[in-house]
């Protein structure tokens, strides 16, 4: 237990690490080093409490009727797009952006990954990070890692309570498309990804784009992985992770039905989100993304330039079905 115990702590450490470094890679003003437009970032808390569906006993926990789930959300702001995330900044009128999910890692928590997330959210998406009730580092009787068969659900509540946001909270209103939802996680978050997007006993068919980082398949119950329409799907993994097996990600991609694409990180390790892989990571998974969720095919040809980096990247891809195409098979 002691041991387990330290891993859980070395984990967070160098989650903590990585992302601290993203943070210093975040983009100026108007656009980026490449063609992905750029904007300052406002964050704001909340807490969504889905009283549906009960927090199961751990440990010391006697457990609860409801999951609370405090949600950091990161979205485009008026200001200026050089300074750090603002906290209550006024969120950018004008135009909707599309929103992506994120879910964390096993003894991680949503902000953890903030600095990571703000890049996504400066390249023009509302980005929701929930933490999860069990699965977090300071998880009531400890962080419980099979709770994660319950994150689907709660990725799903969250994407339910954002779109609220834009119909029923002032600053947010007309901010969010509904029409336009991804959802993305790391390790464990990368799991849930994978469930909600692909696995016919907890799939969300709101989604229309996902995105996993050093992830792999585990069981939700009797569900199949790709037993029906699944959205595209980006795939994300250093080949010297040492947690989550590389061949995790092979095998979601040889499975997995176009478009698809995968980005190896050629010698990352279980959290790569730092030099030489973090500018290429950035630029290839927002390719994707504006090609999926901004309809913009152009992103898309951009894609293999972004992804193929000697020495650092090295992307696979079978776009073999345009986004229309897969709107009308779904």
């Amino acid at each position: 237990m002691r041991t387990t115990r330290r891993r859980m702590l070395v984990m967070v450490a160098v989650i903590a690490v990585a992302l601290a470094t993203a943070g210093t890679a975040t983009a100026g003003a108007g656009e980026d080093n490449g063609h992905h437009a750029t904007y300052a970032v406002g964050s704001q808390s909340f807490t969504f409490v889905d009283t549906s569906r009960p927090t199961q006993a751990n440990g010391s926990f006697a457990g609860a009727p409801s999951r609370t789930l405090p949600t950091l959300v990161l979205y485009p702001a008026q200001g200026d797009p050089n300074k750090p995330p603002v906290p209550g900044a006024r969120p950018l009128r004008g135009r909707r952006f599309p929103l992506i999910v994120f879910s964390h890692g096993f003894t991680a928590s949503g902000p953890a990954y903030a600095p990571l997330l703000a890049l996504f959210a400066r390249a023009g998406y509302v980005v929701a990070a929930p933490t999860f009730p069990l699965t977090n580092g300071a998880a009531p009787g400890g962080p419980r890692l099979l709770d994660y068969k319950n994150q689907p659900g709660d990725v799903s509540f969250v994407i339910t309570r954002v779109l609220g946001l834009d119909r029923d909270d002032a600053p947010f209103r007309r901010e969010v498309d509904g029409r336009s939802i991804g959802v993305a996680g790391h390790s464990l978050g990368a799991i849930t990804t994978l469930g909600v997007a692909t696995n016919t006993a907890v799939q969300d068919r709101r989604i229309d784009a996902a995105v996993s980082f050093s992830g792999l398949e585990l069981p939700f119950g009797n569900g199949r992985f790709f037993g029906g329409p699944t959205p595209p799907l980006m795939l994300v993994h250093g080949n010297a992770d040492q947690t989550v097996p590389y061949g995790g990600s092979v095998n979601v991609y040889g499975q997995s039905p176009a478009p698809k694409a995968f980005l190896t990180l050629l010698g990352a390790p279980h959290t790569p989100f730092r030099p030489p892989w973090l500018d290429a990571t950035v630029r290839t998974v927002v390719d994707f993304l504006d090609g999926y969720l901004k309809h913009d095919h152009e992103a898309l040809e951009h894609l293999a330039r972004d992804g193929n980096v000697p020495g650092t990247t090295s992307l696979q891809q079978d776009l073999g079905c345009t986004h229309e195409c897969h709107d009308r098979a779904a």
